[in-house]
């Protein structure tokens, strides 16, 4: 049965879409916390509760748009429309969050919190249908496989991007005054991104021109998706996984400062390392993935990032930060290719179930669960600065605030990383089961081809 095929440039325009993702979302996540509690020296528990306010928008925001994208029928696809609609106010909104300067605390307050919620409104319109999109359009091992690994790649670029570009336009992470201009410059390099992205690389298939016509409603579909054993696991992974990255971007600007006395463009090359490193090693894990399976193989890669990161807890000098972080960009790089690659297996197996794609719902819950993650850590580093007295910037000379800077970047991470294992242990899909589902869904899609062809009049 003839099937749609994709090349090489539609490939790497579709992974575009990775590039504009990571490099706003990371920019926002690095440096909103810093901008807001440093600069503009908004208190750390107005802080909180913005981002504890913002968790519930998201409870809806999220599933909502998801479960509509699964069901949006239109010239242009399911999930196009939606990506065209936010990407402009995306753009805008970008520029707008580094606006405010020390003041009111109750208006700066305000404003973070309407920024915030604008922002993930319309991020999830860009971001959630280019990830519902990568299972639905590439659906063997192999083909997964490989735009993956290209989706990593423009991912970490631009991540780097979303660290170094800062860096330049940044000076101390207590000086207000370059963080707009990176506003401009990020928002230039994102919007350009997305343009070409929507140009050549969204597509949508064949086979699932029909899904949307799913009988589910909106509660009805939540409720299912909350019923995959599979998929519980994988969101308690995914939470896991953003947690500790958003830990890591949060305080290693801090870390940089306080323990390494660099600037902000030094502390930027360590987190770009981290992630140069990682996408170096994704090939390694790719071929690891083919041969052993993602369940095996993640597990290995989180076990190895954990022991590199180890001596961070004591060493105080940027040199020796930087051969950690090459060591930790290996364990880095296996986490980078199976968090996005394992709910894939999860979709598949929910489409042999009910007989049609419901992407746009799973990714709507996990995106809820990496903006609760957002939230976690924010909670996490403000209750340190709290009982460390950072919240006042007079630390309590009772207490080590250099300690607590290092175990937030080993033990906090390490603990996520624990709990992860644990649920791979559980996880149920061994790398026979996946070949299996994966032989079963294309006589499904065979069929579903041929109903669409048969609905098309001469």
């Amino acid at each position: 049965m003839e099937q749609q095929t994709f090349g090489k440039v539609q490939k790497w325009s579709f992974g575009l879409g990775s590039y504009a993702q990571w490099f706003i979302n990371g920019a926002f996540n690095t440096w909103v916390f810093s901008f807001y509690f440093s600069a503009v020296r908004l208190n750390v528990i107005y802080l909180m509760i913005a981002f504890v306010c913002w968790t519930f928008w998201n409870a809806i925001n999220d599933p909502l748009i998801g479960y509509l994208s699964d069901k949006t029928h239109t010239r242009f696809g399911r999930r196009k429309p939606f990506i065209m609609i936010g990407s402009i106010p995306i753009l805008i909104i970008e520029i707008m969050i580094w606006l405010p300067r020390p003041g009111s605390d109750l208006i700066n307050f305000i404003y973070l919190l309407i920024m915030l919620i604008c922002y993930d409104t319309f991020y999830t319109m860009v971001a959630l249908p280019f990830d519902s999109l990568f299972p639905e359009l590439y659906t063997s091992v192999e083909e997964r496989a490989e735009v993956n690994t290209i989706k990593q790649v423009m991912a970490t670029v631009g991540l780097i991007m979303a660290f170094l570009i800062p860096g330049i336009f940044i000076g101390r992470i207590s000086d207000p005054s370059g963080y707009l201009t990176n506003g401009i410059v990020t928002s230039i390099c994102v919007g350009i991104a997305l343009l070409l992205s929507l140009k050549y690389g969204v597509r949508e298939r064949e086979e699932f021109k029909m899904d949307h016509m799913h009988g589910f409603n909106f509660f009805d579909s939540l409720k299912y998706t909350l019923k995959n054993r599979g998929f519980i696991l994988y969101t308690l992974m995914f939470f896991l996984y953003e947690y500790l990255t958003l830990v890591l971007s949060t305080t290693v600007p801090l870390y940089g400062d306080e323990i390494l006395n660099v600037g902000t463009f030094m502390t930027s090359i360590l987190l770009g390392l981290l992630f140069i490193v990682g996408i170096a090693t994704v090939i390694i894990w790719m071929k690891l993935d083919v041969k052993l399976g993602s369940r095996k193989v993640y597990a290995i890669s989180i076990l190895a990032y954990f022991v590199a990161s180890l001596p961070i807890l004591f060493i105080d000098e940027f040199i020796f930060a930087l051969i950690t972080v090459i060591f930790m960009g290996f364990g880095f790089g296996g986490m980078l290719y199976f968090i996005y690659l394992l709910i894939a297996d999860v979709i598949d197996e929910d489409e042999l179930k009910t007989g049609v794609r419901r992407e746009g719902t799973f990714f709507g819950v996990t995106n809820f669960f990496m903006r609760l993650a957002m939230v976690a850590s924010i909670l996490t580093v403000g209750s340190m600065f709290i009982s460390t007295g950072w919240e006042e910037w007079v630390p309590n000379p009772n207490i080590d605030t250099l300690l607590a800077l290092r175990l937030l970047i080993v033990v906090v991470p390490g603990i996520a990383l624990g709990i992860t294992a644990l649920c791979l242990y559980f996880y149920p899909f061994p790398k026979e089961k996946v070949d299996n589902i994966k032989l079963q869904l294309k006589e499904l899609h065979d069929q579903k081809r041929d109903k669409v062809r048969s609905q098309i009049k001469p």
